[in-house]
């Protein structure tokens, strides 16, 4: 790593970017549980289910209405996409009540 004047500042090794990519599956699911699902978007998510195979996130289930799973589910998908260690993110999430003949159009 150099500095803004070429010098020798720091040294990345393969190690240190590997590093970021080599998280378990537990844990993983655990942050997008807690932190995406949990705390950042203003939904109900209690119908949600996370899995983590291999890096790849697979999202199913269930939130309240369609218009808000619509964007939620994209939300939490992004957002789950940038988590250290995921390779990919599946969004199979449904909705209980369809209420989008009464979103303004």
């Amino acid at each position: 790593v150099l500095d803004l004047n070429g010098r020798l500042v720091g040294i990345v090794s393969r190690r240190d970017l590997v590093k970021l990519f080599l998280r378990g599956d537990a844990e993983i699911a655990a942050e997008i549980r807690d932190d995406i699902l949990g705390r950042t978007l203003w939904v109900n998510t209690d119908g949600v289910t996370v899995t983590v195979d291999n890096g790849v996130v697979t999202l199913t289930g269930w939130m309240d209405r369609r218009t808000e799973t619509g964007i939620a589910a994209r939300m939490a998908a992004r957002m789950a996409a940038r988590v250290n260690g995921v390779v990919d993110v599946v969004n199979e999430l449904t909705w209980k009540q369809d209420d989008s003949k009464w979103e303004a159009r």
